[in-house]
């Protein structure tokens, strides 16, 4: 089968980035180290990359031909490799078979449910046995997001036009979060069989953003899916359901973001809705507005502003708004500016606070495990 390969990552133009909330911690220049990627590419260049998305201790990266590669934490399967590798290092004390490189992955499943067309969203078949794809080894990927411990995948699009590209989960299933209908980890990217029928036959899955414990999938026509769950006091949601008061309104959503306990939409119309918990001004509500949001409710400072990417942290949130003409300009205008000097007292505080403590606190080694 015939895909349409990853577009390549060019930067931005002629936009503002913007944040709201709070990053911290020392400013400095960044040293790196290329790091290894395992290929079956012709000659010296190997895996051209083209998109990175990184989890709590594992990163994955997508080639130009739609290839997956995964390196780190293997704990919960989010490795896609199939196992956790778990074994026991001492009384109380578990290890697993972690990956230092990135090697690709290729073996994608679906339940035996789904292969025998029933496409079922029943807790049998969420649960039944998983088998591999007969095109697992074909499969091209057109984009990727990382949550905690958990990623999501979006098929590209192909030449055919009957084949609708599907939508690839694993690692942790907490709340729900991977879309299969039970709070269960994945070792290899599964298919989500609720992106499955005739609904999205003229409204695939097109881009994806991952929270901690949620997932977002954008479709072709600008509706926003969601599962899991971004709020301590709120129920999780094991399957895909639209998210009604953006689709029931008309609102043609563009671009998504998910953070630690946030989530942000953002339209064509220039309207942008946020929703969560933000202790620290991530939901971009301005000082001295409400910190919460159990429903989607206006960023109104990014009122009229079109709002091309959206990237949610553990307690900040950044924007990429567009500014390509007088309307835009004049959007622009109304937002405030964050200069150098305005976080100058703040980094100062953290670099004390990191010369008293000596440093960040060492991590504590894990007690128990799962499986």
């Amino acid at each position: 089968m015939c895909h349409q390969p990853c577009p390549d990552l060019e930067p931005e133009q002629g936009g503002h980035t913007l944040h709201s909330g709070q990053g911290g911690g020392e400013i400095k220049a960044a040293t790196t180290t290329r790091c290894v990627v395992a290929g079956d590419g012709d000659g010296d260049d190997g895996v051209r990359i083209v998109k990175a998305a990184c989890g709590q201790e594992v990163s994955a990266l997508l080639s130009s031909t739609g290839q997956l590669f995964t390196a780190g934490s293997s704990e919960f399967g989010q490795l896609g490799n199939g196992e956790t590798g778990e074994y026991i290092i001492a009384a109380g004390r578990l290890g697993y078979a972690n990956c230092a490189k990135f090697l690709r992955r290729s073996v994608f499943v679906q339940s035996e449910s789904d292969r025998d067309g029933n496409l079922s969203t029943s807790t049998e078949a969420a649960t039944s046995k998983t088998v591999t794809l007969p095109d697992s080894f074909d499969i091209c990927l057109s984009d990727i997001s990382g949550g905690k411990h958990h990623f999501v995948a979006v098929e590209a699009p192909s030449s055919d036009p009957s084949h609708v590209p599907r939508v690839f989960t694993w690692g942790c299933g907490d709340y729900g979060c991977l879309g299969h209908g039970v709070q269960a980890d994945e070792y290899s990217p599964r298919m989500v069989a609720g992106f499955r029928g005739p609904v999205f036959a003229s409204n695939h899955p097109a881009s994806t953003s991952v929270g901690s414990n949620c997932t977002l999938v954008l479709t072709r026509n600008g509706q926003v899916y969601y599962s899991g769950k971004h709020k301590n006091n709120s129920e999780a949601t094991m399957r895909p359901a639209v998210i009604d008061a953006l689709a029931n309104n008309g609102h043609v959503v563009t671009s998504v973001g998910a953070g630690n306990q946030t989530v942000f939409c953002c339209t064509r119309s220039g309207v942008t809705v946020s929703w969560g918990h933000g202790s620290l001004g991530e939901l971009g509500y301005g000082a001295g507005d409400k910190k919460s949001s159990a429903a989607p409710n206006f960023v109104n400072a990014l009122d009229s502003c079109l709002v091309t990417s959206v990237s949610c942290g553990m307690g900040h949130t950044l924007f990429i708004i567009r500014n390509d003409d007088g309307e835009d300009a004049k959007a622009l205008k109304k937002v405030a500016t964050v200069e150098e000097s305005d976080v100058a007292g703040f980094i100062e505080e953290m670099n004390e606070k990191k010369v008293e403590g000596g440093g960040p606190p060492k991590k504590k080694q894990k007690q128990g495990g799962r499986k």
